[in-house]
């Protein structure tokens, strides 16, 4: 049996896998996730800040001493948005590797897309089922059409819950004419890519990614998070727009009380939620699928299973 760990560097989180391999299965998993925010302000300054630098070659170190003890043959590492969009984010890779020992591999938007597809489809049974997956990142939001057979359409859009929170909330509660301008950018950014969606057949939505967890966690209310009962969550629309209605009217300090939402998201999270809400209003659809099977199954796939 093959142990091996996966980690994921987005714009928002850290997260990290550790996992058996048995055959062409993934027979054992475990996940953590830190807020690590590597992506602070790199929409507003194009560069990586000296503090999240740190920060995240830390998390890194933490994340490969756990690997190394879990005693995984191989730590395969992807960073996203932030990292590819920062002027300093190949500085970056080079310290990881230098300081942590991790090579880092910088993935585009496609590439992050296609995973995300991979890691859902590890567990859906039917060939034929077409799914369009949605991953709602800190930097960009990747919204993926395909079946176990092929992948029919894919596209990384430059809209984020930091960055959309960086560029159009000035303050919190949100001023409903911050939540304009970023519908208008919203509208700008997903017009075409929805228009193309909307003639298209989806038997399912599936939502991946920290935005829809913590919605599926603020569903259940839970003041401990249970990946078992996240996954595959029934969402409506009617919830999504309700609790982004809530989070809008409240302060930060006033949201660390939700339950579900943890606190070092309380600040990005309405705007997460809010691309949420538009997309699905645009798709015109009653209801998604929360799925806990992301990009990290998805590198299992692709660099493990696949070879």
């Amino acid at each position: 049996m093959k142990r091996t760990a996966v980690i994921d560097i987005g714009t928002n989180s850290m997260r990290l896998m550790l996992c058996k391999i048995e055959g062409n299965f993934i027979v054992n998993k475990e996940k953590e996730l830190m807020i690590t925010r590597i992506g602070r302000d790199v929409s507003k300054t194009g560069m990586i800040t000296e503090k999240s630098f740190a920060r995240n070659i830390d998390a890194l170190k933490y994340y490969k001493n756990k690997a190394d003890r879990y005693g995984a043959e191989k730590v395969y590492a992807i960073a996203t948005s932030a990292v590819r969009d920062a002027l300093n984010g190949g500085a970056f890779v080079t310290e990881a590797k230098s300081q942590a020992g991790v090579d880092v591999m910088i993935i585009s938007g496609d590439e992050e897309a296609e995973l995300g597809l991979r890691g859902v489809m590890s567990e859906i049974q039917n060939p034929q089922e077409t799914v369009l997956v949605i991953d709602i990142g800190g930097g960009s939001t990747e919204l993926v059409l395909g079946s176990k057979e092929k992948t029919e359409y894919k596209i990384s859009i430059p809209a984020g819950a930091v960055r959309m929170t960086e560029q159009f909330i000035s303050g919190n509660p949100i001023r409903d004419e911050d939540a304009e301008n970023m519908r208008n950018r919203l509208n700008e950014l997903f017009n075409e890519p929805l228009e193309y969606l909307g003639k298209k057949r989806i038997d399912r939505v599936i939502a991946i990614g920290g935005t829809a967890t913590t919605i599926a966690a603020m569903f259940h209310s839970m003041s401990i998070y249970d990946p078992e009962t996240v996954h595959n969550t029934i969402i409506n629309s009617k919830y999504i727009k309700s609790i982004f209605n809530k989070l809008k009217d409240m302060s930060v300090e006033e949201r660390w009380n939700v339950k579900g939402l943890q606190k070092e998201r309380a600040d990005v999270m309405p705007s997460g939620i809010f691309i949420l809400q538009h997309i699905i209003e645009g798709l015109k659809r009653d209801s998604l699928v929360v799925s806990e099977n992301d990009n990290l199954e998805g590198i299992v796939e692709k660099y493990v299973l696949s070879r």
